[in-house]
């Protein structure tokens, strides 16, 4: 299917779950939803509303997963065998992204790693507003490091932070990779047949 038939078809992605407030000893919840609308992604974190293009959306899911990585291999972490095989290949699967889509702007996360327990990984930087309106911010800041408190890796956008398991941040990461992916090819030109990379059989990226 070309990249026209798929911004015709008016592609709607809409997930959601529970997440836990872990700082709080009566495990209060709150609802967590991926939307896809408009060719950008709509995350909704206890009310929090933010936009993400699909370049951000990989960058966010590649940190998320390097940090989920880091930590289970120091043992902080305690993610099945399963969920760390499937974290090893998705940490290249989020190039598929990036080349596929059009936007010439591309917003980084400034990585730093240290031997220093509790800043093995901690990612920072600032994104801009894909929807911000004459008057508002553009840019807004994003970070992504360990809560040394409760040892959980925490989000923080725009000055609200959100400490998530590894089952909750998991989930986040592939979610956050499937709408993103999805975006990119609703950015496709009309009547265009997009050549893109693909995983082989052997969970391999093959660029195009």
């Amino acid at each position: 299917m070309n990249g026209g038939d798929l911004a015709a078809s008016n592609v709607v992605f809409r997930v959601e779950r529970q997440m836990k407030w872990h700082e709080f000893t009566d495990h209060d919840s709150y609802t967590a939803f991926i939307e896809v609308v408009d060719n950008h992604v709509s995350v909704v974190l206890d009310d929090s509303e933010h936009y993400f293009t699909a370049q951000q959306c990989a960058e966010v899911t590649k940190c998320l997963v390097r940090m989920l990585l880091t930590y289970s291999h120091l043992g902080v972490f305690q993610g099945c065998a399963e969920s760390i095989l499937q974290l090893e290949t998705y940490a290249s699967w989020y190039q598929l992204i990036q080349a596929r889509s059009l936007s010439a702007e591309r917003d980084s996360l400034q990585i730093y790693e240290s031997g220093n327990k509790g800043f093995e990984f901690c990612a920072s930087g600032s994104f801009r507003h894909p929807e911000s309106l004459p008057g508002e911010p553009t840019y807004y800041k994003l970070a992504i490091a360990l809560d040394d408190d409760l040892n959980l890796p925490c989000l923080s956008i725009d000055g609200r932070t959100f400490p998530f398991d590894f089952d909750e941040t998991f989930w986040l990461a592939e979610q956050l990779w499937v709408a993103g992916n999805l975006v990119t090819h609703t950015e496709q030109p009309i009547n265009f047949t997009v050549k893109v990379p693909w995983i082989n059989e052997e969970g391999q990226l093959v660029l195009m």
